[in-house]
């Protein structure tokens, strides 16, 4: 019961913040002044650059760091939240290409929209500002047989950053999807080497071959110590990494940050004030004597609700691409634990959420084909499991397996595989 005492409490020290805020605003005098930018060719960001080539044009792409970014704009664009991202296009065709920057962001700043969000000192300095964002500009069209570079300035994304380069040319299409690692947030995934986790790899090129050793993954995840199981393994990812993640950041999904100082505060701030924290921590679970190699949520306003999934790479590859199991579920809320103080509470109907992400990944155009697999444990009202926390949950006992590749694919072209046929009536 919450009493008129605490929720007294509550805008206290809401309007304590607001104030302590306000007068930090009122206080500035603008942003900080602006300083000479560093010559491009001498901040060292292009050293974590990426590079992909399709047929006579090479793409090259770049995240500069928060540091990385103040150098070579003499100032903190990461603080209103615009992050640059360098392009360069290679054509060595016979045609000229336009970038499409929509494609990367459809919400992107123009170069004198993001110099106007840092205007500092005269009006001579905000028109050399003005000047100096428009030419690091990235100039189209990339015209037949040059190499043009320049930054598109993007919304911040912190931890990996998916980057799809649509190029336009006549009666042509090339496409570029790229991962980028961001520094700024300790993950799960950033501690992990994934091409040497396992000391071999096994290579399976039949389907059935494929569909059994799905169904013999564990049942569920499990405790640190594998005495107690958890939550269901109830999803099953097959692809390249950089087709699989991109197409998880492009549907609004985002890492997560594992526990420590700065995301205890952030998770508290986020908790008193219902701010939205994209990358607020899960708790670790256990496949394989491990905790996720990867965490991802899709947030909405409140980190009480959302849904969190965690995926751990296999030692298998199937026609060369990488599998991930993993476990996803919903939290609608939270309550109090013994152990830990508080926990989140999950929707019970987990099916529901699973069968939720196929729905949502198949409007990434990432999706090539979906099926569901045994080897998950049934629960229902009568026989019911439970996770760790404890809470109950109802599952048909299935995965769903969703196959990646990096050529677009609408959604009358996805192949359905008739392993159970059956569970597609659930998503439909």
């Amino acid at each position: 019961m919450v009493t008129v005492n605490s929720l007294s409490q509550k805008m206290f020290v809401k309007n304590l913040f607001l104030i302590v805020v306000l007068g930090s605003v009122l206080t500035a005098c603008g942003a900080p002044a602006w300083k000479k930018p560093v010559p491009i060719e001498q901040v060292d960001f292009l050293t974590h650059a990426q590079t992909m080539t399709s047929g006579d044009v090479t793409v090259t792409v770049a995240v500069p760091s928060r540091e990385e970014t103040r150098q070579l704009f003499g100032t903190s664009l990461y603080d209103d939240h615009i992050q640059p991202l360098w392009v360069k296009v290679d054509n060595r065709s016979g045609i000229d290409y336009l970038l499409v920057r929509e494609g990367i962001d459809g919400n992107n700043y123009s170069p004198m929209e993001a110099s106007y969000q840092r205007h500092s000192g005269s009006k001579e300095t905000k028109l050399e500002m003005d000047k100096f964002f428009w030419e690091m500009d990235f100039n189209n069209p990339a015209r037949a047989g040059t190499v043009t570079s320049g930054f598109i300035f993007t919304n911040l994304d912190e931890g990996y950053k998916a980057v799809n380069i649509d190029l336009l040319g006549s009666h042509k299409l090339k496409a570029f999807s790229f991962v980028v690692q961001v520094d700024g947030l300790v993950t799960d995934a950033s501690r992990v080497d994934f091409d040497n986790i396992y000391p071999e790899w096994i290579e399976l090129e039949d389907e059935q071959e494929l569909r059994s050793v799905l169904e013999s993954f564990p049942c569920c995840t499990a405790n640190e110590g594998g005495s107690d199981w958890g939550d269901p393994l109830n999803v099953v990812l097959i692809g390249r990494k950089n087709n699989i993640f991109s197409a998880l950041i492009r549907r609004g999904w985002h890492q997560t940050e594992i526990n420590y100082g700065d995301s205890l505060k952030k998770t508290i701030n986020s908790f008193l004030f219902g701010s939205r924290y994209r990358y607020s921590p899960i708790s670790p679970l256990y496949v394989f004597g491990r905790s996720q190699d990867v965490g991802m949520q899709k947030a909405r306003e409140s980190i009480s609700l959302r849904n969190h999934m965690r995926l751990w790479r296999t030692r298998y590859n199937y026609q060369g691409n990488g599998i991930y199991i993993g476990q996803i579920s919903r939290d609608i809320g939270v309550k109090f634990n013994k152990r830990t103080i508080t926990t989140h509470a999950i929707d019970p109907a987990v099916d529901n959420t699973r069968n939720g992400l196929a729905a949502d990944l198949a409007y990434s155009q990432s999706v090539v084909k979906i099926a569901f697999v045994k080897g998950s444990r049934t629960s229902t009202m009568t026989d019911t499991y439970y996770n760790l926390t404890p809470d109950p949950y109802l599952s048909d006992g299935h995965r769903v397996v969703l196959f990646f590749d990096d050529r677009p694919t609408t959604l009358d072209q996805i192949e359905i595989l008739d392993w159970e046929g059956s569970r597609f009536q659930a998503i439909q």
